[in-house]
């Protein structure tokens, strides 16, 4: 019986981390979107925690500079850059970065979260806690349904790609988004979102 139990553990154990999957929901490219591969980039990750932010700027520009693409991280070439919310601000930003000989952005963030419930009735066999003391009349026979809830996540991540070069408003040449349900391990979304949005370049 208790190897029984052990492979059950096994088996519900595997069932749970192989429910865990990342895909490319979606991904668009304009024609101009390979010329940017010849040019310096730089990889901005949008996130209210420092070392999140920087984590996947270092996941992503390492990607594409082992494809031999010229990337940099936002934290390293612009430690104080901060998020612009005008578009003088915008402007000016654009402008110190054109001045670093910077062509091209990769501007990534988390764009949305859903949380999934799912209700179904399992079967106990066993007397209830709560009714020990009226477990003498009879074998333990009494058997109830109990609610179970599954919780499922959904991360969507988002990478967007500007080429500078052209008219503001032919910049944006590559939307990138990233499905990852019930990750088993944070570092995964960081690495499988990397390689896709590095992917993009092949």
């Amino acid at each position: 019986m208790k190897s029984k139990s052990c492979y059950f553990l096994i088996g519900l154990l595997f069932i749970l981390l192989s429910c865990s999957s990342t895909k490319l929901m979606d991904s668009w490219k304009a024609h101009s979107f390979d010329s940017l591969a010849n040019s310096k980039i730089l990889v901005v990750s949008k996130s209210p925690e420092s070392e999140v932010r920087k984590s996947y700027e270092i996941a992503i520009a390492s990607k594409l500079r082992a494809q031999k693409i010229n990337a940099i991280e936002s934290h390293i070439q612009f430690p104080s850059l901060k998020e612009a919310n005008t578009s003088e601000e915008v402007a000016q930003v654009v402008k110190i970065f054109k001045g670093a000989g910077i062509s091209g952005i990769i501007l990534t963030s988390l764009k949305q979260t859903i949380e999934t419930q799912n209700g179904n009735m399992a079967p106990q066999t066993g007397i209830p806690s709560s009714y020990a003391d009226k477990a003498s009349f009879g074998p333990n026979a009494a058997s109830s349904d109990v609610p179970v809830v599954s919780t499922s996540k959904t991360y969507v991540l988002e990478a967007l790609t500007y080429d500078l070069t052209l008219e503001k408003d032919k910049q944006l040449v590559n939307v990138c988004l990233v499905d990852v349900t019930d990750p088993d391990a944070p570092d995964k979304i960081q690495k499988t979102f990397a390689k896709i949005v590095a992917d993009q370049f092949k």
